[in-house]
């Protein structure tokens, strides 16, 4: 016997009777919403009747759940799991829910077992993380998609004991950061002092060794910004005879962290 098969490389249905057994495979798998059932049902026949008529059915025997009794069902065990309502909203959306009946079952949830999602948030750092091995941003990122809101997050954090030892990925960098080395690419790339301190802040890297060593590398020669800041210079053609034109370098060397000292010298320099 010829059975035709769909786009999908399904089986077509020639009889109601296949499509309640189709059905009835699905929902072993797994638990279905209506909207779910009813999509895998459409692959299987577009016989809208004997669709009907299975659902109509499986609502009879108790088989298939109401939107509203599966959204309960799912918050209640989300919650329990320290989920909030934000990814119980976006996973019930996903399963063709509509977005009223989800909020009525995440309400009803909540008032019957006394949810506070703050108090979830909270329970869910003090129990997961008794001490802070991962970045804030990774932390952050894994409880919102457990659907915290940033606020609650904030709240959770700050009351975890060891909250202080809680570092940005950018603290993190820093604290493996070589300050010598890190100077050194700076002054590569034809940086000034000051726009070298300015970056080495903006990375959290400790400065406080910062002027000594550079005191020291001036001094044995391993930095010289007076003769950086005429290669800088001269990698331009400004007219150093026309006033605007050394303005304009002026003001590029000084954007580029040059002291006025410095400036001055290769301006001096850069007219021979």
């Amino acid at each position: 016997m010829n059975h035709e098969k769909n786009g999908n490389g399904i089986r077509k249905a020639t009889r109601q009777e296949s499509v309640m057994n189709s059905a009835m495979w699905h929902l072993t798998q797994r638990d279905m919403t209506e909207s779910e059932l009813l999509a895998k049902l459409r692959i299987k026949t577009d016989n809208q009747q004997w669709i009907d008529s299975t659902i109509e059915s499986l609502r009879g025997f108790g088989y298939l759940k109401s939107d509203a009794v599966f959204a309960e069902q799912f918050a209640e065990q989300s919650f329990s799991n320290e989920y909030a309502s934000k990814y119980i909203i976006e996973k019930l959306k996903k399963k063709g829910i509509p977005e009223n009946v989800i909020l009525e079952a995440i309400d009803k949830v909540k008032l019957q077992r006394n949810i506070d999602e703050q108090t979830l948030a909270i329970e869910r750092i003090n129990s997961q993380y008794h001490d802070f091995t991962i970045s804030r941003e990774k932390l952050v990122s894994a409880l919102q998609k457990r659907g915290f809101s940033y606020q609650h997050i904030q709240v959770a954090i700050n009351q975890h004991p060891q909250s202080h030892q809680l570092q940005s990925n950018l603290e993190i960098k820093a604290a493996k950061a070589d300050l010598e080395k890190e100077v050194l690419k700076y002054v590569r790339k034809g940086k000034g002092l000051t726009v070298i301190r300015q970056e080495l802040k903006m990375r959290k890297i400790d400065i406080s060794d910062l002027d000594s060593f550079i005191e020291k590398a001036c001094y044995d020669g391993t930095i010289d910004f007076y003769g950086s800041c005429l290669e800088q210079l001269q990698k331009k053609s400004y007219d150093l005879n026309d006033f605007k034109e050394k303005s304009k370098a002026y003001a590029m060397l000084m954007r580029k962290g040059f002291s006025s000292e410095e400036i001055k010298f290769a301006l001096s320099e850069g007219k021979d």
